[in-house]
């Protein structure tokens, strides 16, 4: 299913260049508006639209709409939402909006395709941080919602699908870090481990990133390994854990861990 989603992602960004009609653009202080219209020949087209700083890409497939609309992609100031974000992560850039003005040219039956690349003044280059993931404005509850997403950090980005025509955007980082570096030591000889991240008794999914179809679940039994000393290391298996991902002699492995319980 991944695979599939992410062949629809690049077909479509990578084949659907077609001319845009009546773009306008607005501007203040902590936003910038970028308006298309699209008449009744176009739609029938597939599109891309991007934000004005091309971060944020809004792709719609021939025939997602049904009638002339137009199409707002907004940029705005991180600080417009101050207040609405979650305690637990990171926003990573700018918050985007797009909003299909004319609703009921959207009958809901299909789908929109969302990209939004991380800002390049960021350093995403450590091997330790949390999951990212991309994330809507829901108005009625006053909170974000996660969509399901995929994230592609060799590339900064992350991709998701939504049936909404009108939403505010964002990519998020978890606080807890979730990809870094495993190392082991000999302690219980068991399928156990050292966090400094999670509680005792926490059981938790270790992965390689490289292969993902080796995993193994552990039990927290330790405190480790030390971030001062070791800021990339994000577990510490015990050995029996660890030679189910790599062989001991590997060391240190680029692995990905996900809470169970």
């Amino acid at each position: 299913m991944t695979r599939l989603y992410f062949s629809i992602f690049c077909f479509f960004f990578l084949f659907s260049s077609f001319p845009l009609f009546a773009q306008a653009t607005e501007e203040t202080s902590t936003e910038t508006v970028l308006s298309t219209f699209f008449d009744a020949e176009t739609i029938v087209k597939g599109y891309t639209l991007s934000s004005d700083d091309g971060r944020m890409r809004l792709g719609i497939r021939p025939g997602t709409l049904a009638e002339a609309t137009r199409v707002d992609i907004k940029t705005l100031a991180p600080s417009v939402m101050n207040g609405t974000y979650p305690t637990d992560a990171t926003l990573l850039g700018n918050v985007y909006l797009f909003d299909i003005t004319n609703k009921t040219s959207y009958t809901g039956e299909d789908f929109f395709f969302l990209e939004i690349k991380y800002l390049e003044e960021i350093s995403y280059s450590s091997t330790l941080f949390g999951r990212r993931f991309l994330a809507f404005y829901n108005g009625v509850t006053e909170k974000w919602e996660e969509l399901p997403s995929s994230d592609n950090p060799d590339k900064q980005l992350v991709q998701a699908l939504i049936y909404l025509p009108y939403a505010r955007l964002a990519v998020f980082q978890e606080s807890v870090p979730e990809f870094g570096k495993a190392s082991w030591y000999a302690y219980k000889e068991c399928d156990c481990a050292a966090s400094p991240d999670y509680a005792k008794g926490t059981y938790l999914v270790v992965s390689r990133t490289e292969d993902p179809t080796k995993a193994v679940t552990v039990r927290v039994n330790d405190y480790g390994p030390d971030r001062s000393v070791h800021p990339d290391r994000i577990i510490d298996l015990d050995r029996i854990a660890f030679q189910k991902l790599a062989s001991l002699g590997a060391g240190v492995i680029n692995v990905q861990v996900k809470f169970l319980q």
